[in-house]
């Protein structure tokens, strides 16, 4: 069956990924984002053009619904990762734009790109990991985690007031081609000849790959039963800085490196430390489970940086970098 997916966010890493998937799958995409797709992700060929508007203007988010008729919305949009209120103020009027129409207009389903940044610590007392539905302890720490809980709870109040299918998403650290951050932009600057200081979000570190991730989405998006409210997608595996190491000179064997570390590392070091992500829901009721580990993901990253070198750039003026874009969470 070929659905209507209304994808925000459609320009950023993640949104691009999942755009690409839904195109290949014979959906109708209506990618919509406020900046244009960035060199690097532009690469990855998407046909779909894309509607530039801001979601938080809710009568032209209302308008494009209504012109183009979505059945299902990926919210993907993130503002900039500035640490101030404005993330907070966008993100709650995107969300509440987004379920608005989905509440009016009869859509089947809202999946919602949300993060790990969530949780604190992922063992309880008895050292069980943390379940979707267990109480979160509410940091004061990056307004990016606390602009992640809030859409969360909107989506939550949507489902439970007014019956607005909602599921969010929890990703661990996503890395993957297009990347404008940590270990793609590291390894694009290798390739190119810079001095290149990949590092792991966190000591040890679930990486996942965005192919794992848009593949999450996708049975979000189409599961054909009721579903929990959220999902943790990560690996039930973590890794080291020594692990990153020898995948790295598995794939790149004649490549100059040397690990580096968070750009923040003094100030995010408290929060960083935590096992895998408990990921046992998603296997039960999505039937989803991560087949990238990260030899593989290592390895097809280093082959599309690889097969794209002539056209490949360094600059500080890529869209998703100017706005924070989605997916590798650096805020951790």
């Amino acid at each position: 069956m070929t659905y209507a997916i209304l994808i925000t966010g459609a320009n950023g890493f993640i949104g691009s990924h999942t755009t690409l998937l839904m195109e290949s799958l014979g959906h109708n995409v209506i990618p919509v984002d406020v900046v244009p797709r960035s060199a690097d992700l532009s690469l990855l060929g998407i046909k779909t053009p894309s509607h530039i508007m801001d979601v938080t203007d809710g009568a032209a988010f209302r308008a494009i619904c209504d012109r183009e008729k979505p059945t299902h919305i990926f919210h993907a949009a993130h503002p900039p990762r500035n640490e101030t209120p404005t993330v907070l103020n966008y993100c709650y009027h995107a969300m509440t734009n987004i379920l608005e129409a989905a509440k009016e207009c009869g859509i089947k389903r809202v999946v919602y790109s949300s993060s790990a940044s969530i949780y604190g610590p992922l063992k309880k007392p008895d050292r069980s990991l943390v379940k979707e539905d267990d109480a979160v302890t509410i940091y004061p720490t990056y307004f990016y985690r606390a602009a992640k809980t809030v859409s969360e709870w909107i989506g939550d109040f949507y489902k439970e007031k007014h019956g607005v299918n909602f599921i969010a998403l929890r990703y661990s650290s996503v890395y993957g081609p297009g990347l404008y951050r940590s270990i793609p932009l590291e390894l694009k600057k290798g390739i190119l000849g810079q001095p290149c200081r990949p590092f792991l979000t966190r000591p040890l570190d679930d990486l996942i790959y965005v192919d794992d991730v848009v593949d999450a989405v996708r049975r979000a998006l189409f599961a054909d039963k009721p579903l929990s409210r959220a999902y943790n997608i990560g690996l039930d595996k973590a890794y080291t800085s020594d692990d990153l190491k020898r995948a790295i000179r598995k794939a790149l064997p004649d490549l100059s490196f040397e690990i580096g570390q968070h750009p923040n590392a003094a100030e995010v070091s408290p929060h960083r430390n935590r096992d895998p992500l408990d990921i046992s829901l998603a296997k039960r009721e999505l039937d989803w489970a991560p087949k990238i580990y990260l030899d593989e993901g290592i390895a097809r990253l280093a082959k599309w940086l690889q097969e794209n070198k002539p056209k490949l750039h360094i600059t500080d003026r890529s869209p998703e970098r100017m706005r924070g874009g989605d997916g590798f969470d650096v805020s951790l």
